[in-house]
């Protein structure tokens, strides 16, 4: 598909005396996302948000300017003419400061695709992408994209050149702030090699296309429901964990790993609680829950013109309650 009209960014990539016309288009979309608005209900009709300066009242777009607040309630404010006096060179020049060999993912932000800017700086964009895809390097450069200098990092991706912007050493937090109650003592070689065991098998390319946003398309089902006149299905009934020791665990994930397809992904485990002590597995039968109630829930289906629906709501429907499961039978102890 032929690239976007607009390019989020145009400018060149600059390479010690090596300059070219570049631009720069995000990589992503969120375009096919369910977004929600704010309805107001006894209407029927979207809120909007107005701008307001308490004591005035709503104010018009264009009285509006930046302004940072130096102390409570005061500000200086700053408008575009100030802002064209900051012209950087990276304002509209990718400088191509260094070459690394890896780059920590934490530090991995909003990633675009960047295209030469015409014929003539065709040339010189792929002896740039060759010479990075045979050093296996990372080109790092800056640029200014929204009014805020982006550290950016420059990969090939097949005929052409991918970038991420990065965040800076400040905005990442710091890891021993969440770590530090973690032990670091050595783990049980016993369930380690299990474990190895497993990653191993679970091991395989990886594939975007087999994993899909399930909320998403659940989100899409109800609104489709909805928008027929249906209530949503009751909420499914979910079975507590089954308790169980890490190395009853682990063998049991082995086990279920050798026995599934290898061209295929494992299917699923059922659900466990790993208690965090060696001992005897236990199993909890899941409790036999109450026959759940009518939902209660309005189905709020309103026309394009605004209003609600007048369509009579269908009668939820209970469900007999599950019957209770068995408790299964204790396994012994492995002798140490």
């Amino acid at each position: 598909m032929a690239a976007p009209a607009r390019p989020y960014w145009t400018g060149h990539l600059k390479l010690s005396l090596v300059t070219i016309a570049v631009r720069l288009y995000t990589a992503t979309s969120e375009r096919e996302r369910i977004r929600f608005h704010q309805i107001h209900e006894p209407s029927g009709e979207r809120v909007r948000q107005q701008l307001v300066v308490p004591g005035l009242g709503p104010v018009e777009r264009d009285a509006i300017v930046k302004g940072y607040e130096y102390e409570k309630g005061r500000y200086v404010t700053v408008d575009p003419e100030d802002l064209k006096r900051l012209r950087l060179e990276t304002t509209d020049t990718i400088d191509i400061v260094e070459f690394v060999d890896q780059i920590d993912p934490i530090y991995f932000d909003t990633p675009y695709y960047l295209v030469p800017d015409g014929g003539v700086a065709e040339e010189g964009y792929r002896v740039i992408r060759e010479a990075l895809r045979e050093s296996g390097k990372i080109a790092v450069g800056q640029l200014v994209i929204n009014g805020q200098e982006r550290v950016i990092a420059i990969r090939p991706l097949g005929t052409g050149l991918f970038g991420n912007s990065l965040r800076y050493q400040d905005e990442i937090r710091k890891p021993e702030d969440y770590f530090r109650s973690i032990a670091a003592d050595a783990v049980d070689d016993d369930q380690l090699a299990i474990m190895q065991q497993i990653i191993t098998r679970k091991t395989r390319p990886f594939a975007p296309e087999r994993f899909v946003d399930h909320y998403q398309s659940a989100l899409r089902e109800l609104i489709d429901e909805k928008l027929a006149g249906q209530l949503p299905p009751q909420i499914p009934e979910r079975h507590p964990a089954q308790i169980i020791n890490l190395m009853d665990a682990l063998k049991r994930s082995l086990a279920e790993e050798a026995a599934a397809p290898t061209s295929q992904p494992a299917a699923a485990p059922e659900t466990l609680a790993v208690l965090p002590h060696k001992g005897r597995t236990t199993k909890e039968a899941p409790r036999a829950r109450k026959p759940a109630a009518p939902s209660g829930q309005r189905s709020l289906l309103l026309p394009v013109a605004g209003g609600r629906s007048k369509a009579p709501r269908p009668a939820a429907t209970e469900s007999a309650a599950p019957a209770a499961a068995p408790a299964a039978p204790k396994r012994s102890r492995k002798a140490s």
